[in-house]
């Protein structure tokens, strides 16, 4: 075994989402959020030319919109589509053996893994990868040896923490989270940090695949499917009030106020995006390592601050 996971993750390596205005996402990932248009996209690579338009910026593969956040030639892919909501998450794992070790598993427990096209590869920027699909009907990718390109140069000067932790997390609705928590965990090879039920068949779990504290959670609120929130964290607590009054001065609506977390203290607070799921710009999450001890919380509210959250939330998801 690779690490105290079953593959050699490199968390959540990408995302990708739906939705009917690439410009309004242009302006709340870029002026809100401080990412950068991925100056040579995915599309260019595959043989075509960069759109020279500065309106075009990032617009790659799909005329999907591409955005950095670090040395990464992307980290998340909005896609035109007049229906809102997430297409794909992408783990990355070390390296192509890795890849190839974890194809072979998965086939041996079941799932039913697809190796990716050329033409999705280059989709992705990726060197190799393999998706499937989680019980809720999730698709997932994992992947390795992406593309760099280096050059991130944010238009707020904000820095994100990266590297081998991933871009952050992302927290999905799944209607029988003791079904995906068995994929997840039994399957997949994640680790759950710890967990809250707010109701008998109402609860989140935080599952991790590297230092991070949690890469995903799964969220069960009734019937749900679809991504609840993602997760960026940036590197100093001024990069996030920062954040948040560009977000406060473009009349971005902010669905929970700063706060800390008591799971994994991350400062943070919440907004709602462009296409229905909410964004939260973190800072200073906790680090676990193989000594950690599962926790379950019960109700109570965070260390202090958070007015607004309400992580049961249900608008814009798809059912």
């Amino acid at each position: 075994m690779d690490s105290a996971y079953d593959f050699a993750y490199r968390g959540l390596g990408y995302v990708g989402v739906a939705a009917p205005d690439l410009d309004a996402w242009r302006d709340f990932g870029t002026r809100v959020c401080g990412m950068m248009p991925a100056p040579i996209p995915p599309k260019a690579l595959a043989g075509e030319p960069a759109r020279p338009d500065p309106e075009a910026a990032g617009i790659g593969a799909g005329d999907a919109l591409f955005l950095k956040l670090d040395d990464y030639q992307w980290r998340l892919a909005v896609h035109p589509s007049n229906e809102p909501g997430l297409r794909y998450l992408g783990f990355e794992l070390g390296d192509l053996s890795a890849l190839d070790r974890a194809a072979s598993v998965l086939a041996s427990r079941g799932v039913s893994v697809t190796a990716a096209t050329e033409t999705e590869r280059e989709a992705r920027g990726v060197g190799a990868m393999i998706w499937f699909e989680d019980p809720a009907g999730h698709r997932l990718e994992l992947f390795a040896a992406p593309l760099r390109d280096r050059g991130f140069n944010s238009p707020q000067g904000m820095e994100f923490l990266t590297g081998g932790l991933g871009m952050g997390h992302a927290v999905l609705f799944v209607p029988n989270v003791e079904e995906a928590l068995e994929f997840y965990r039994g399957t997949l090879g994640f680790i759950r940090s710890d967990f809250t039920r707010f109701a008998a068949d109402s609860s989140i779990h935080f599952l991790r695949c590297t230092a991070r504290h949690h890469s995903l959670a799964l969220l069960q609120v009734g019937p749900l499917t679809g991504l609840q929130h993602l997760m960026f964290e940036t590197r100093t607590l001024d990069d996030v009030g920062r954040s948040l009054d560009r977000a406060r001065e473009r009349g971005v609506q902010i669905t929970s106020e700063l706060g800390r977390h008591r799971n994994d203290e991350n400062v943070s607070f919440y907004m709602e995006g462009p296409s229905g799921f909410q964004v939260e710009m973190g800072w200073d999450g906790m680090l676990v390592g193989d000594d950690w001890v599962e926790n379950e919380f019960t109700g109570g509210g965070d260390l202090w601050g958070h007015a607004g959250l309400d992580v049961r939330s249900a608008e814009g998801v798809d059912e």
